[in-house]
């Protein structure tokens, strides 16, 4: 009686082995189902341009360069007094498919104490004042660098947060 409930045990695991080995391969195997976007007609070819090697290579570098960002900004403000013109020091390169906007606050606070208003590329601001009296002394500061569109200074690209510091003299 033991050897017959061991010979059932035994066929019951081989049949379950087979069970699971079928359907592991026909899962495997398994053909993939082509989808037609368009409803059943011909492909939409209109996007598409032949193009050669060198119009490619010059289209897909227009692509890279309007999706890089760059900025010369001096991080460390610099002024004789809260009331007076400092030096802050920021450039938009030529390079630049957008218009920026740097507002700079007090780490830790949500006031801004300067505002560069946009500067288109190719321009470069030197000099600006503080919206805030502040002391004598170094404060770290968190610039946020805004990017907008150069048509349209309303449609905002992007942000980023550059840390610095700003030293009032007297």
């Amino acid at each position: 009686m033991r050897k017959n409930k061991k010979l059932k045990l035994v066929c019951l695991l081989l049949l379950l082995v087979g069970i699971v080995s079928i359907g592991s391969y026909v899962y495997l195997h398994r053909s993939v189902p082509n989808v037609v976007a368009n409803g059943g007609g011909a492909e939409d070819t209109s996007f598409v341009k032949n193009m050669t090697d060198e119009e490619l290579k010059e289209y897909l570098q227009e692509k890279a360069d309007k999706s890089k960002f760059h900025l010369k900004l001096d991080t460390n403000m610099v002024f004789n007094a809260a009331n007076e013109v400092g030096t802050v020091n920021i450039l938009n390169p030529a390079s630049n498919q957008y218009r920026i906007r740097v507002q700079t606050r007090l780490e830790g606070q949500n006031k801004v104490i300067y505002d560069s208003g946009l500067i288109k590329p190719k321009q470069y601001v030197e000099a600006g004042e503080l919206k805030a009296n502040l002391k004598r002394g170094v404060y770290k500061t968190q610039s946020t660098v805004t990017y907008y569109e150069l048509a349209d200074s309303s449609t905002k690209i992007g942000e980023t947060a550059v840390v610095g510091q700003l030293s009032v003299n007297n």
